[in-house]
């Protein structure tokens, strides 16, 4: 969740400070907030009910800190963050406490904290589509394995046979594998050329299809990957192991994705890879 939403400058006075004078005497502090937000969804529907609601945090901190009596602003910040996790479930948050006037000769003194884990800094959930019509079997079992040699807890879909949709052509099977990498999606596209590349066995890279379909909440050049929606044997797969995750872009869960497509019709059928190939 790479989007943010932010509230500068919230003006709340309150009693704060060490002094006697300040025991009685409220003051004028000055909050900022960065929140997560993933606006997408709210873009897409213009309704409040899909994003943060960042009046309702703004009157829950005002109610706060209104009512509060803390002698360090320290103690603020961490009480407003602890809030906002809490009340309005946010994986982090970044709140900086101002009190002007507070140092002589200075415009302002405060702190800045940030609470929780950015969800950008971590491993991303990685889906790769995987697709072969040139003895697949032993192609695909060979291509997980590579995927396995360079990536942790690769997991994968059903592998389905179907038609050439382009015509002519032998059945393909095809099937979508996930993996958490913290390596960009330039850095994964590589190696998944290097892989195909390898895995070909020296029958041409055609031999050997692998597309990154999705990394994590990215979206960007080919992500989610253009041809995601458009062809059955990219997105039932994927919506088989993602069915409760939400489309990066829309929000809408995968299997609503993959219910809604019209791509039904197009004839999949089971295979199992050679008995001789990876446990996966």
């Amino acid at each position: 969740m790479r989007d943010r939403i932010f509230l500068r400058d919230l003006r709340v006075d309150t009693i704060i400070g060490i002094f006697d004078w300040e025991r009685t005497t409220r003051q004028t502090v000055c909050i900022d907030l960065v929140m997560p937000g993933d606006i997408r969804r709210a873009a897409s529907r213009d309704h409040i009910d899909d994003t943060l609601n960042y009046k309702a945090v703004a009157e829950g901190v005002v109610a706060l800190v209104s009512d509060a009596s803390f002698q360090l602003v320290e103690t603020m910040a961490e009480r407003i963050a602890e809030l906002c996790m809490g009340e309005f479930a946010m994986p982090w948050i970044e709140v900086s406490v101002n009190k002007p006037g507070a140092v002589e000769g200075a415009k302002d003194v405060g702190v800045h904290i940030r609470r929780g884990a950015l969800d950008s800094e971590g491993p991303q959930s990685v889906y790769v589509g995987l697709s072969s019509n040139s003895d697949p079997g032993p192609r695909l079992a060979g291509a997980l394995a590579a995927l396995a040699a360079r990536f942790a807890g690769v997991s994968r879909s059903t592998i389905y046979e179907n038609p050439d949709v382009t015509g002519g052509g032998p059945p393909y099977w095809n099937m979508v594998a996930g993996f958490r990498t913290s390596a960009s999606p330039e850095e994964v596209r590589a190696a998944l050329r290097d892989i195909a590349e390898t895995a070909a066995g020296g029958a041409g890279k055609r031999s050997l299809g692998l597309r990154l379909l999705l990394h994590g909440d990215t979206v960007g050049p080919a992500l989610p990957h253009t041809d995601l929606e458009r062809y059955a044997f990219l997105l039932r797969p994927l919506a088989e192991l993602i069915g409760h995750c939400g489309h990066p872009i829309t929000g809408e869960r995968w299997s609503r994705v993959w219910s809604h497509a019209g791509l039904n019709a197009h004839p999949m059928q089971p295979v199992d890879l050679p008995v001789d190939g990876p446990a996966y």
